[in-house]
């Protein structure tokens, strides 16, 4: 892979996470439960198709699927948990949680697409 690509990839990363972090309680606060859906909406949708569904995306992907924007925002906010003081079990328990949604939207998939 093209040191352009590793760059973009490691934007593309980043991206959701920071967005995420940076929006995502706030409509939550605003709105609710519709801040929530909201957020879903337009945070994860436009940065997957910005990462992978444009023709020039910023993550190029060769191969089988690989969940890359989950482990990505999973390892982001565990990484912010802890440098903004939160304790290892805490953050330990926000890491498991997105694992644990990402197993299940994984399994749900794949019976999905059966």
């Amino acid at each position: 892979m093209p040191m352009y690509r590793e760059i973009l990839t490691i934007i593309g990363g980043f991206i959701l996470p920071f967005t995420i972090l940076q929006v995502w309680g706030r409509l939550v606060n605003r709105w609710k439960v519709a801040g929530g859906f909201l957020s879903a909406f337009l945070i994860v949708g436009p940065i997957w198709l910005m990462n992978h569904g444009m023709t020039f995306s910023l993550i190029h992907q060769t191969g089988g699927a690989f969940v890359d924007m989950g482990l990505a925002t999973g390892v982001g906010i565990f990484v912010y948990g802890l440098l903004g003081g939160k304790s290892f079990q805490k953050s330990l328990y926000l890491l498991s949680a997105a694992l644990r949604g990402g197993l299940i939207a994984g399994i749900l998939l794949y019976l999905v697409s059966k």
